[in-house]
């Protein structure tokens, strides 16, 4: 786009440059590349004997046609440079909005409203319990798989329709058990709905 406006401004300033002599002649014509006086005639092969007064007509219309023509390609052009000048400077931010559309797009899904909820659940820390290190690295797999950034992992592994829950270690102090258990069981539920 802008290249095309440099373009028709450069065509346009030509022709403007062109009118500026043909003006010139409307004022005073010529005849040849003589200057015609009041009273004179121009005699010609193509046109025949013309006087002053249908030179200076014929170059006052030449002139005006000219004028609009220089003047629409100049101002096209001068549109089509802002035009693209103003579009290149919208495009990144108009990517930005289509990427934050996506995403707000993506945090009414069931599964995002999965991960704020993991990301919402807090469990008590005990003298002693499950290794606070080894459950937020399984519940950050976890999310990573919702959130479509790794495999689909799951809390519970079913196994002839028996749950199999994983073995965290004890340390001291812990996440408390009972919660933590309480927690993947109603997660691997509300993986099984989603």
């Amino acid at each position: 786009m802008t290249k095309a406006g440099a373009w028709m401004l450069a065509i346009g300033a030509v022709v403007l440059l062109v009118w500026l002599v043909v003006a010139k002649d409307a004022e005073e014509p010529r005849c040849g590349f003589d200057r015609m006086s009041p009273g004179e005639y121009c005699s010609s092969r193509k046109s025949g004997p013309r006087s002053y007064e249908e030179s200076k007509s014929n170059s006052a219309a030449v002139a005006s046609g000219m004028l609009l023509v220089g003047g629409t390609l100049t101002g096209g052009g001068v549109l089509l440079l802002a035009g693209g000048l103003v579009r290149g400077s919208l495009d990144v931010p108009m990517t930005r909005l289509r990427e934050w559309r996506r995403i707000r797009g993506a945090a009414h899904t069931p599964q995002a409203r999965l991960v704020r909820k993991i990301r919402g659940t807090h469990v008590p820390v005990v003298p002693q319990g499950y290794s606070a290190r080894q459950v937020d690295a399984l519940i950050n797999q976890i999310i990573a798989g919702l959130e479509g950034r790794g495999p689909t992992v799951r809390a519970g592994a079913s196994s002839n329709g028996i749950k199999i829950f994983p073995s965290f270690s004890i340390t001291s102090p812990g996440l408390d058990t009972s919660a933590v258990d309480k927690f993947f069981v109603e997660l691997d539920d509300a993986m099984d709905q989603l």
